[in-house]
């Protein structure tokens, strides 16, 4: 999809998800956490997939593109929230802006203990940011009649942002969840262990 297309999408995601949450709430549910998505163009993925529209890079390397739509996404969605939090008053609602989160994470990466944050951790390392769609963690070739690893994991996961291109290592979702568990990213403001029990937030 183009980038226009993608942006044309975005009312129709915001219907399908009011209509989960009706369906939900349709069979008891009350309690809503809603994350927003995180800053897409800083995925390695995500900046090999389509270089065409990641071109264009912020001071950490990620596509202004790419996070531009997931930051008028995540607008949509907190106004989608907002709009179901009137439809259920007797729902408790809280939205989670993660993209905060991860990129305070990606940005601060040398400042936080880990390394380039736009390097995988597990990958192959014939591709830029030791990424290579056709050779994934874990990816074998076969050499001579045997099975060969080439997408293996780098020494130190602790210290790396990126897992595989597009997901976080362990090190790095502990980060963004220490970042959201106090409520301080949250709308309300509420720690995770109180979120639960406000309705009619």
């Amino acid at each position: 999809m183009t980038t226009e297309q993608v942006v044309a999408f975005i009312p129709e995601l915001m219907e399908r998800l009011t209509s989960i949450i009706q369906n939900v709430h349709g069979f008891g549910g009350r309690n809503f956490w809603i994350h927003s998505t995180g800053p897409i163009g800083c995925l390695p993925y995500a900046l090999i997939r389509r270089p065409d529209i990641a071109a264009v890079k912020d001071k950490v390397g990620c596509s202004v593109t790419y996070n531009k739509v997931a930051q008028l996404f995540n607008q949509r969605l907190k106004e989608t929230v907002a709009r179901l939090r009137k439809t259920y008053p007797d729902a408790a609602f809280t939205y989670v802006d993660v993209y905060a989160a991860k990129y305070k994470l990606i940005s601060q990466a040398s400042k936080l203990g880990f390394d380039d944050p736009l390097l995988t951790c597990c990958g192959h390392d014939a591709g830029p940011y030791n990424f290579d769609p056709k050779v994934g963690c874990g990816g074998k070739v076969l050499v001579k009649g045997k099975w060969v690893v080439l997408g293996k994991s780098c020494d130190d996961p602790g210290r790396r942002v990126s897992w595989d291109g597009v997901h976080f290592t362990e090190a790095a979702n502990k980060f963004v969840f220490n970042q959201i568990v106090g409520g301080g990213l949250s709308d309300p403001p509420m720690p995770l262990r109180q979120a639960c029990r406000s309705k009619g937030q």
